[in-house]
């Protein structure tokens, strides 16, 4: 997963290469333009000679003189401009009128980076998850049951929890969630759909399975690679833990955990959670510390009903 700041370097490099591009293809252009049309050297003399006249005369405090020449400049700059239009020499086209592609706005990073940066990480999530298949659309209510605890009630409901989570989240205020339960009930799916929606209202969230952020903790403690991961994720707009539980467990994932829960609680910052263990089960393997920060900061929500991965599965058997 990419940091903050290789996000933003990255999102940067591809808007200044796409404008490099543009530029070197103008230039290209305006190079053969004035090898055939001698009359554009002419023009920008002209214009470089206007220029210094009117520094001289608005010093002198002509303001006839001054109105004359800037008239002058504006007639001599639309020659220029038939001129090059006639030689099919375009003015660049920047993706982002507002900045004209520099990336800054008003001395602040433009939201046309913002954006860039937001594809960036989905493109990187990709590369881990089936990002496009874990939508809120796709999560199919009919595999939860409404028999006995009528799963498909509680799902329906833990479903419209996800969708407002990501339509009002901001990371100054949204709610740490713990999502439990069975395997293959929809605990990451749903997750992943709350990535895709906070990436693209521009925010940038920390995703990994327990065991790949506990060893990239790992490795930058004892190794000194993956430096400032372990920062990106206490400082990130959403951390997201998936399969807790799945991972090899010693004092160190023990201490990470818990360094991560409760410096996240401290400064208030958004953490989602997802485990096959109960409460108890946590308790066993991370001690009654984590287990008291989660009751205590988190929405816990349980997943119930039949294996939807199984059930998927048996579909395709089938051929339905």
């Amino acid at each position: 997963m990419l940091t903050r700041e290789l996000t933003y370097k990255k999102a940067f490099e591809i808007k200044n290469n796409a404008l490099k591009q543009k530029i070197a293809r103008r230039d290209m252009l305006l190079n053969a333009a004035y090898s055939t049309n001698p009359r554009l050297l002419e023009i920008d003399r002209e214009l470089s000679s206007i220029g210094a006249q009117l520094a001289i005369t608005a010093l002198s405090g002509n303001s006839e003189k001054v109105a004359v020449l800037k008239a002058k400049s504006v007639a001599v700059s639309k020659e220029k401009s038939a001129i090059l239009k006639k030689e099919m020499v375009p003015e660049i086209e920047y993706d982002c009128p507002l900045c004209k592609d520099s990336g800054y706005l008003g001395g602040k990073i433009c939201d046309c980076v913002k954006k860039l940066a937001a594809q960036v990480i989905l493109d990187d999530l990709k590369k881990q998850m089936p990002l496009d298949d874990c939508t809120f659309e796709s999560f199919n209510l009919n595999y939860y049951s409404k028999d006995g605890e009528n799963p498909r009630k509680r799902m329906t409901y833990i479903l419209k929890l996800c969708k407002e989570y990501v339509d009002s989240f901001n990371p100054e205020n949204a709610q740490n969630l713990l999502f439990m339960g069975s395997p293959g009930l929809g605990k990451t799916h749903l997750t992943m759909a709350i990535v895709s929606g906070v990436v693209e209202k521009g925010y940038m969230p920390f995703y990994g399975p327990a065991e790949t952020l506990f060893s990239l903790a790992s490795s930058e403690r004892f190794s000194g690679e993956n430096k400032g991961g372990y920062n990106a994720m206490l400082d990130c707009d959403l951390l997201v833990i998936d399969d807790l539980g799945t991972e090899y467990v010693n004092e160190f994932s023990r201490s990470v955990l818990y360094n991560l829960i409760n410096s996240r609680l401290l400064s208030k910052k958004p953490t989602i959670i997802n485990t096959n263990l109960t409460m108890k089960e946590i308790a066993d393997r991370y001690g009654e510390r984590i287990v008291s920060r989660l009751i205590g900061g988190y929405n816990a929500n349980k997943f119930i009903g039949n294996d939807v991965r199984q059930q998927k599965s048996l579909e395709e058997n089938r051929g339905i």
